[in-house]
């Protein structure tokens, strides 16, 4: 498949060592090159942010991120939906 918004190698990394709420899924935190940090966001295996939180696209771009890292609200959050995908899946 081919995301919209996949991970570079080394923001897949980070991803790979984050706690996992659900099959694949785990929702983080991204701080940008310039300080500001997004929160509500969802990646899928490591490999692609498929969603965040209030937003039908990502309101900034992926070479824009300078980390991704978990707060304690991302590994068991209470809201798990009100997400919009930002990807379609087919069969």
């Amino acid at each position: 498949m081919n995301y919209r918004y996949a991970l570079p190698a080394r923001l897949s990394a980070q991803a790979a060592s984050f706690d996992e709420f659900a099959n694949g899924g785990v929702q983080c935190h991204a701080k940008l090159f310039d300080g500001t940090t997004y929160s509500g966001l969802l990646v899928s295996n490591a490999t692609a942010i498929v969603a965040m939180r209030d937003h039908t696209a990502l309101p900034f771009s992926v070479e824009s991120i300078d980390h991704l890292f978990q707060a304690d609200e991302d590994i068991d959050p209470l809201l798990r939906d009100g997400w919009q995908f930002f990807d379609e899946w087919k069969r």
